[in-house]
């Protein structure tokens, strides 16, 4: 790449992340006149427990409850972020207290978005203007902009595992190794997520064993060490059981065919069809949840994503940067697909595997894909895009009307 070219990729980067910037805080300013940023139950919208997180974890009181063993560091940070917060606004209202975790939420959205062009760009070698599309189809995913401006840690997490694997595919390990603590802190079950992608991301096996090994090892020790040390240890085992029973359903096999088909490959990037109830059937009339439907062109499009998921798959099942990520995709599918571990409320996951998926789609545009492939699929991408933006501007007027009610 000429000097040429390296300053107007630069250019073309800044223009996209400025604009990006300006877009959420458009987002953020229009959503400052709904309700949305004062808390009324949970499970209100699509099964995210946003009032919990904002008045529990972001509370200048430790949270004592068996949520730890999911959350453990995250409710140790919210904690500190509270009496940070009081400490130099004061007492503030629950509304801008909501509005302050979604900035957080916000910085941490756009820096996901960073990693993923990073790869995309130094990893993968996608041309920048390619590689810029494909984060925008990430950026502007339903789930992407929903767990932005919801309070709670799913785009912490997306943020955590597409670090995770930029540095691990660049065998940084010492970094890769603090990523894998804060993504167990954050949420525990994506600590096996983080194992997987070190284990895939190559360079000899003693030295990602060792990682492993060593960033257990310091989780372990600073739960031990901080406050939440005695509800972690005495109820991981019997909460994680409880967890399990509580949130395994049993749903018959084409059923659970359909809802993972629309959980992976569908409300990740549009907004399918509503019930006005929780997932579980509570507050009828005051809660939204997808069901396991959606209008023709939704489907058509989650059936293309899904093709080109799989071309991807075959076409680069030898080239190992496609490794890594197809297994963050399996394992999720394996635990709330196939073992329907909270497989009605799976569209709160989206964001534990949808950047892996745009990784694994990312590769039909790179220059092993072969030039004319890569053409074809630039175009395709951009169209995608299209279809993103345009297919959720329904759903977009649904939630603004209930929020704004």
């Amino acid at each position: 790449m000429t000097e040429t070219d390296t300053k107007e990729s630069f250019r073309r980067r800044l223009v996209f992340f400025i604009a990006l910037m300006l877009l959420y805080g458009a987002i953020f300013l229009l959503l400052t006149r709904t309700g949305l940023f004062t808390p009324t139950h949970n499970d209100r919208l699509f099964s995210a427990d946003d009032h919990y997180y904002s008045t529990e974890f972001f509370s200048a009181e430790l949270d004592d409850s068996p949520r730890i063993i999911k959350h453990p560091l995250l409710i140790v940070f919210g904690c500190a972020f509270t009496r940070l917060e009081r400490a130099v606004l004061g007492e503030v209202s629950l509304r801008r207290h909501y509005e302050l975790i979604v900035m957080l939420q916000m910085c941490a959205s756009v820096l996901a978005v960073f990693f993923l062009d990073l790869i995309l760009e130094g990893l993968y070698k996608l041309k920048c203007s390619r590689a810029l599309t494909m984060c925008a189809v990430f950026a502007l995913s339903f789930s992407a902009l929903f767990f932005t401006f919801v309070a709670e840690s799913y785009i912490l997490s997306a943020l955590l595992l597409t670090a995770t694997f930029y540095f691990a595919r660049r065998h940084l390990w010492i970094v890769t190794a603090i990523l894998g603590v804060l993504t167990a802190g954050v949420t525990l079950t994506n600590g096996v997520m983080w194992a997987l992608i070190v284990l895939l991301s190559g360079d000899k096996f003693r030295k990602r064993a060792v990682v492993i090994v060593s960033a257990a090892a310091v989780f372990c020790a600073l739960a031990a060490a901080l406050p939440i040390r005695e509800i972690f240890y005495s109820t991981l085992l019997s909460g994680s059981a409880g967890s399990l029973r509580n949130y395994s359903d049993r749903f018959g096999f084409l059923e659970v065919v359909a809802r993972t088909f629309f959980a992976f490959f569908g409300s990740t990037l549009f907004y399918l069809k509503t019930d006005s109830a929780s997932p579980f059937g509570d507050f009828g009339g005051d809660a939204l949840s997808f069901t396991p439907a959606a209008s023709v062109p939704v489907v058509i499009a989650g059936l293309l994503w899904l093709a080109a998921l799989v071309f991807a798959v075959v076409k680069f099942r030898k080239d190992s940067r496609i490794w890594a990520p197809l297994a963050v995709i399996a394992a999720n599918i394996l635990l709330h697909g196939a073992a329907q571990y909270g497989l009605k409320e799976a569209f709160l996951y989206s964001l534990h595997h949808l950047p892996a998926q745009v990784l694994c789609v990312s590769l039909l545009l790179s220059p092993e894909a072969g030039e004319k492939t890569g053409k074809i699929a630039a175009w395709c991408a951009t169209g995608f895009f299209v279809l993103v933006v345009a297919l959720n501007v329904p759903g977009y007027i649904e939630l603004f009307r209930f929020i704004g009610r």
